[in-house]
């Protein structure tokens, strides 16, 4: 049997248990030594059991990919060539292990005979990715053993396993290949046997690799709820939570119902704009937490939360700080980041608030004095977001207008992305919750501002949802090699908008200590600001995409709808003043500690 025949078929084995395990998507970058790596996908995607997109950049085809296991919960696979191609995957594996995002990695690499001796694009990719992986597999030579070939079939099916439960997140399989690369395509019949015995096994089916439910502990959950009972000021805070894995609207209301709690719900916890509003919201809770006068009458006694630590700044503190009795609900016992939750459970959030709904009968009339403030309380923020926003030139886009439309431009069931540093706190702060069945995606794993655009594409194009990205200028910079997969977009008629706020850098800087620091101009500028000179529509007109430039409210909200209404992607630059939206967050912060000094001590 010739070797690279025997090698092509391994190749195509791989390939092909993948998909039998449950690998749809594969995003492939071009190289050499991948190439029967690429031939195998070539013919998965001929048959029509794996779809294929073509990424020239490492890192941007990272980022799709993870867009992609985003949006559907399910692994995509990523493939490169051997050398340093595979390193520029390490901030999308940091992300997805951290956000508990499924993908499979799979680097061609050189045989072993030569590694560590100098040969031409060759490194140790063995384990390279160890720290930030559920599992590294070095996958074999080719061997025509049919114990090794089941071994083979059964990698691909532990490598999706190990990718979706039970703690989701990326597997790596490093593959070396020997030269010649391709098959000769002369008929073997100890081929053709092996190639059957893959198919009867194929056929037969693998093991399904599906994740299961968990459930916590009984008297855990009995410990929880009497830490409820006796609560007076309790509160429900819905941190970041991917689509899969956040609890669903029914299970959320009737606990807070059931617990007399007000709800607390980040955009991106997925309540927020989900298929109903949550019941007794605290729509704009972050200036409350950054009211002394009011904490000072009003500080809850009990945290329940769900996910991820919420993105909120003054909220965030006030957890950190406070010593509240906290009771941390999470997939993984890793999403506690502030070190002091009085108690955990781990497992599936919706099932431990049914649980905890269950052993709470009667609760609802206990607080709801303490609800009624909360609620007023985040209602008269709110009035003040809405006044302070009026004041201004209704002419004149501001960051919060162009939040506000931003969010009012996804269609019902369609996607928001949210860009990390101030996207994502804006629109918890100017954008009050609602009944839209939006699903809200970020990268709060790593809370990178890394590969936003790459990762909206992936998620559009994925799950044929229309899209909406918001980002600043520096987030934009950061991925700009991401315009070149725009077209996947096009091809599959998604619209994707992608709003770009033109605030003069990174405006986060403004609202952190080092501001405040005497003599730092033009340091600050220079390390931490980092304007940039970008023409945004000139870079994104040269890699054939679409783009607007808009300095009002109206023309953002038409240059919206006419994305929303196309096909492929939009890129919208949203000029505001950077410094009026950081004096904007103060005022309001300011203007709500004020008004919540007069309410009445519970």
């Amino acid at each position: 049997m010739n070797y690279a025949d025997l090698q092509a078929g391994w190749a195509e084995w791989l390939i092909d248990a993948l998909a039998e395990s449950g690998v749809r998507r594969a995003v492939v970058s071009p190289g050499s030594r991948s190439t029967p790596l690429v031939l195998a996908i070539a013919r998965a995607e001929r048959q029509g059991r794996m779809m294929t997109t073509v990424v020239v950049d490492e890192r941007a085809a990272g980022f799709f990919a993870l867009g992609q296991a985003r949006a559907t919960g399910e692994p995509s696979l990523l493939v490169c060539t051997s050398g340093t191609a595979g390193a520029h995957y390490l901030p999308t594996i940091v992300e997805a292990s951290q956000a508990r995002v499924p993908l499979i990695v799979l680097t061609a690499d050189r045989p072993f005979e030569l590694r560590g001796r100098g040969a031409s694009q060759t490194t140790d990719q063995a384990g390279m990715f160890e720290r930030f992986v559920r599992k590294s597999i070095e996958v074999g030579p080719a061997d025509s053993d049919p114990r090794a070939v089941d071994g083979l079939l059964r990698t691909a099916w532990l490598a999706v396993h190990a990718a979706t439960w039970p703690d989701p997140g990326p597997v790596h399989l490093n593959m070396g290949f020997r030269k010649p690369l391709e098959p000769t395509g002369v008929p073997n019949a100890e081929l053709e046997t092996l190639h059957t015995r893959v198919a009867q096994l194929l056929d037969g089916g693998l093991p399904a690799a599906v994740r299961a439910t968990t459930h916590v502990d009984s008297s855990a959950l009995d410990e929880a709820a009497a830490r409820i009972r006796r609560a007076k000021r309790g509160l429900l805070v819905l941190g970041p939570a991917g689509l899969s894995e956040a609890p669903d609207d029914d299970a959320v209301n009737s606990f807070a119902d059931a617990a007399g709690i007000p709800v607390l719900a980040e955009a991106t916890s997925q309540r927020r704009f989900g298929g109903s509003a949550p019941s007794s919201v605290c729509d704009v809770f972050e200036p409350l937490f950054g009211s002394a006068g009011f904490l000072s009458n009003h500080a809850p006694d009990l945290v329940v939360q769900v996910g991820d630590a919420p993105a909120g700044r003054a909220l965030g503190a006030w957890i950190a700080t406070s010593g509240v009795e906290r009771i941390l609900i999470s997939a993984q016992a890793t999403s506690e980041a502030f070190n002091q939750a009085s108690q955990i459970l781990i497992g599936d959030a919706g099932v431990a608030l049914r649980a905890l709904t269950d052993r709470l009968p009667g609760n609802e009339e206990t607080n709801k004095a303490w609800t009624r403030t909360m609620v007023s309380a985040a209602d008269m923020a709110a009035e003040v977001v809405d006044t302070t926003l009026a004041d201004g030139p209704s002419d004149v886009l501001t960051q919060g207008a162009a939040i506000r439309l931003a969010v009012q431009a996804v269609p019902q069931g369609g996607l928001l992305m949210l860009g990390n540093s101030m996207p994502v706190r804006d629109v918890d702060l100017y954008c009050r919750s609602a009944a839209r069945d939006i699903g809200v995606l970020s990268q709060r794993g790593a809370a990178g501002i890394d590969g936003l655009i790459s990762g909206a594409i992936g998620a559009a194009t994925a799950s044929r949802r229309p899209t909406v990205l918001v980002v600043g200028d520096v987030s934009f910079l950061h991925d700009v090699g991401g315009l070149a997969v725009c077209r996947e977009a096009t091809q599959t008629g998604v619209p994707v908008a992608v709003v770009v706020l033109q605030n003069g850098g990174g405006r986060l800087f403004e609202l952190l200590p080092v501001r405040g620091q005497t003599d730092m101009e033009p340091t600050f500028d220079r390390f931490f600001l980092t304007p940039t000179a970008l023409d945004i529509g000139q870079v994104a007109n040269s890699f054939g995409v679409e783009s607007r430039r808009v300095t009002r409210p109206g023309a953002l909200a038409e240059s919206l709808a006419g994305a929303m209404a196309g096909a492929g992607v939009t890129v919208i630059e949203a000029v505001v003043d950077g410094l009026g939206a950081v004096d904007t967050i103060r005022r309001i912060t300011d203007s709500v500690d004020a008004k919540l000094r007069a309410l009445p001590e519970i």
